[in-house]
């Protein structure tokens, strides 16, 4: 029956990330049978095939006299008017990957307000962030271990060698001299889209749909998103150099 399918037999990836949003709105709505108008940019999509019979979402703009609450899923970070009588939610699939560079002794905090700072600037939601990407030499850095243990990222390194092989928008020679690749930051965001995409269908808890895959290749051609921007807090020591990456394949660990 219609008034039996709530929000909670969605069967959503476990990695997606509930965002801001009038979340019990959107489930009464769900409950009464009304139009609930479902957005998605990113993720994906084989939830859409467990769907009853019966049910009252919609999509691709169908029925829009009729839509009661709103569901996004996207990376974006949405800022919904608390005046709208429209009820909305988002959900955020892992899909950002954030290039670190950074020097020795650079504090998490100085490394997560950089990254905070990036979402707000770029209307990114750090829930949809997957995990965070460097340089080998960095695998140890406490700054960044603390980070990624504090927010259960995982964390992806790379040789210089391989980094130094990825086209990027902001080469330096100065990094070049100093750790072996004309960027740390760019490259690693880059490599860790590339890493997740060549290795999706290998993965034992997640579907590839053949049209996720091919957006995925498609969107390998250029997925950064944020090039590198870099980071000082006040006279405290440190700098950190902060890229982000899009990847079409989300990451469910």
């Amino acid at each position: 029956m219609i008034n039996e399918f709530t929000l909670e037999r969605l069967d959503i990836p476990c990695g997606w990330i509930r965002g801001e949003g009038d979340w019990a709105g959107v489930a009464a709505a769900m409950k009464r049978g009304e139009t609930v108008e479902v957005i998605q940019e990113v993720g994906s999509t084989l939830w859409k095939t467990t769907l009853p019979e019966g049910h009252s979402l919609s999509w691709d703009g169908d029925n829009l006299s009729t839509i009661k609450a709103r569901i996004w899923i996207s990376f974006t970070q949405r800022r919904f008017s608390p005046e709208s009588a429209l009820p909305k939610v988002q959900w955020h699939p892992r899909v950002l990957w954030v290039g670190i560079g950074c020097e020795g002794g650079t504090s998490r905090e100085l490394i997560e307000s950089a990254i905070t700072q990036v979402c707000h600037a770029y209307d990114l939601a750090s829930s949809a962030i997957a995990g965070i990407a460097t340089i080998d030499t960095k695998a140890n850095e406490a700054g960044i271990i603390e980070l990624c243990q504090g927010r259960n990222w995982p964390l992806k390194t790379f040789a210089a060698n391989i980094l130094n092989s990825v086209e990027v928008p902001n080469p330096s020679n100065i990094v070049a001299q100093k750790v072996g690749t004309s960027s740390v930051a760019e490259a690693a965001a880059l490599c860790a889209v590339r890493e997740e995409i060549l290795t999706a269908d290998e993965r034992k808890y997640t579907q590839i749909s053949i049209h996720q895959r091919s957006s995925a290749l498609i969107c390998g051609s250029n997925p950064l998103l944020v090039p590198k921007k870099i980071f000082r807090l006040g006279e405290k020591p440190g700098s950190v150099t902060v890229a982000v990456a899009f990847c079409a394949i989300e990451y469910l660990g």
